[in-house]
C-alpha cells in the first residue's frame, strides 16, 4: 500500500466504476467515503470491492459538505490504521495519470512530510453519452479547455510527521498551522501527474451537481444564500441559473450556463486516453430523475435531523 487516493462520493453513479478501474493503474489503494448516495453509487462501489479490488468503503452520514473537516479526518484516520508514503487527493471526476519513477525520484531527492500540486486539465462538455455506455464519456470529453484550471494537491506523507497536515477544500491546498510557514503544498520542480478532469458529463449529472452540491453548502453554515463571499459560490451561481429557468435546461442552455459565449474557442487539441478495461455494473444504476434524486436526499435530510433531535 505504498500510493493510496482518499475520496468523497455523492450520487456519481455514471462515473464511479470507470474512477475506481482508470485511477487503480496508478493508485494501490483506494479510500472511498460515500456521502449517503441515494443512486446506484455504494451499490457498484460493493460490487467493486467484492471483486477484490483495493478499496477501503466507509458511510459518511452528514449531508453537510464540509469537504475540509471530512477529507483531513479521512487522512488522518487512515495513517492511523495503513501505512503508506503517497496520497492523492481525488474527486470522483478525476482521473490520475502518474510517472511514478520521477514521483519517486522526488522523493529521494527532496524527502517526504510534505504536499505538491498537481496539474488538472477540465475536459469540455462534447455531448451526451446517450445509448453507448458510460465509457463512451471518455471519447465525447476529450477535448481539453484551454482556460487553465486550477491545481489540487497531493501528499508525501511521512509518519509522525504529518499529523498537523489540514487539506483544503477543494483538496487544492494543504496547510499546517503548526509550521512557521503553514502552506505545505508546493510547485515541484519536475511535474510527475497529471489529472484529466470531466466536471461537465450531461444535463442531468450538472443539474444533479449544482442543486444536490449547493443544497449540501447551505447544510454546512447559515447564511451562504446571501453572503457576498462563500465556499462554493460557484455552484450557487449555477444554482440560481437553474431556478431562474425553472428547472427547463437542455444542452445549449447548460453550454451557456457554464461556458459563456467563449465555448467554441475554448477547444485544445483533441486528447483521449487509453482505456483498457469494461465496466460490468452499469446494470446498478438506478437512473433516477432529478427530481426523485432531490426528494430523497430532502428524505435522508430529515431522518438525519431526527435522528440527532435530543428524545
Amino acid at each position: 500500500m505504498q500510493i493510496v487516493s482518499l475520496t468523497m462520493v455523492k450520487n456519481e453513479e455514471d462515473i464511479i466504476e470507470a474512477f475506481v478501474r482508470y485511477n487503480l493503474r496508478s493508485i494501490d489503494h483506494m479510500f472511498i467515503a460515500d456521502n449517503m448516495s441515494t443512486d446506484g453509487t455504494a451499490d457498484i462501489l460493493q460490487a467493486l470491492k467484492a471483486e477484490g479490488l483495493p478499496l477501503t468503503l466507509s458511510t459518511d452520514y452528514d449531508q453537510a459538505l464540509k469537504q475540509n473537516e471530512k477529507m483531513t479526518a479521512m487522512y488522518r484516520d487512515a495513517f492511523k490504521k495503513h501505512a503508506f508514503e503517497y496520497v492523492f487527493l481525488l474527486d470522483a471526476d478525476e482521473f490520475l495519470d502518474l510517472d511514478r519513477e520521477t514521483m519517486f525520484g522526488l522523493r529521494e531527492s527532496h524527502g517526504g512530510a510534505t504536499a505538491y500540486y498537481v496539474k488538472r486539465v477540465n475536459f469540455l462538455y462534447g455531448g451526451e453519452v446517450a445509448d453507448r455506455g458510460n465509457l463512451a464519456i471518455f471519447d465525447i470529453m476529450s477535448v481539453p479547455d484551454t482556460v487553465p484550471a486550477t491545481d489540487k494537491s497531493m501528499i508525501f506523507h511521512e509518519a509522525g510527521k504529518c499529523g498537523g497536515f489540514k487539506i483544503g477544500n477543494g483538496n487544492h491546498h494543504v496547510r499546517d498551522w503548526s509550521r512557521t510557514e503553514p502552506h505545505v503544498s508546493v510547485k515541484p520542480e519536475k511535474e510527475f501527474a497529471l489529472i484529466r478532469h470531466l466536471p461537465l458529463r450531461s444535463v442531468e449529472q450538472y443539474m444533479r451537481k449544482s442543486l444536490l452540491g449547493w443544497f449540501a453548502l447551505q447544510l454546512r453554515e447559515a447564511g451562504v444564500n446571501a453572503a457576498k463571499q462563500t465556499v462554493g459560490s460557484h455552484w450557487r451561481t449555477q444554482y440560481r441559473l437553474i431556478l431562474e429557468q425553472d428547472c427547463k435546461v437542455d444542452a445549449e442552455t447548460m453550454i451557456s450556463n457554464v461556458y459563456g459565449a467563449s465555448y467554441a474557442k475554448r477547444s485544445g487539441p483533441r486528447d483521449a486516453p487509453t482505456i483498457d478495461f469494461d465496466l460490468k455494473y452499469e446494470h446498478l444504476m438506478r437512473k433516477q430523475t432529478i427530481t426523485t434524486q432531490l426528494a430523497r436526499m430532502y428524505e435522508a435530510t430529515i431522518d438525519n435531523m431526527w435522528a440527532q433531535a435530543p428524545s
